[in-house]
């Protein structure tokens, strides 16, 4: 009686199927790059891409690495503020601070471990607003970029009024 799904098995048939299988991937693989070039090359791309873009959307701020070379030459090309906070001679490298800038000046307030949370707390209730201002929050030397509301950045810019007016900066 004939078998319903072809001839039996024969001992050596799994490496003739596996021959056969990787041809057929090789064959598939080489149309596949002659119909569609660009696609291997992004995918490449993808693979290979920097955690610039991944720290980018966590609203991290990277600053250049160690092994940097700090000679004259260099060093008139880094922002005054790349220095201190690397070396750790700062004032944002300490405490709770925010960065933002009002009237065209960058504000530098210091904040207190409860003003800080409130500010968090705020700026995560925040979700259904239109978002356009950036504000940077430094914790112990870590910075963290955040864009908020008009209404969170009247907030912080109103309490760095207070306190600038009762001197307590």
């Amino acid at each position: 009686m004939p078998n319903a799904w072809g001839r039996p098995p024969k001992k050596n048939d799994i490496w003739s199927d596996l021959r056969a299988l990787a041809l057929w991937v090789f064959i598939v693989g080489i149309v596949g790059y002659l119909l569609f070039p660009d696609f291997f090359h992004n995918v490449y791309n993808q693979l290979t891409v920097t955690t610039a873009t991944d720290s980018q959307n966590l609203g991290e701020i990277t600053l250049p690495s160690s092994t940097l070379d700090l000679s004259d030459s260099s060093q008139s090309k880094l922002p005054s503020t790349y220095n201190s906070l690397y070396t750790g001679n700062s004032e944002i490298s300490d405490g709770y601070w925010a960065l933002f800038v009002v009237n065209n000046e960058l504000k530098q307030m210091s904040l207190t471990t409860e003003s800080y949370t409130f500010i968090l707390t705020i700026i995560d209730a925040d979700t259904k607003a239109q978002v356009k201002n950036t504000l940077l929050l430094a914790a112990n030397g870590k910075i963290q970029k955040y864009v908020v509301s008009d209404e969170v950045y009247g907030i912080i810019s109103n309490l760095n009024t207070i306190k600038t007016r009762t001197g307590k900066v």
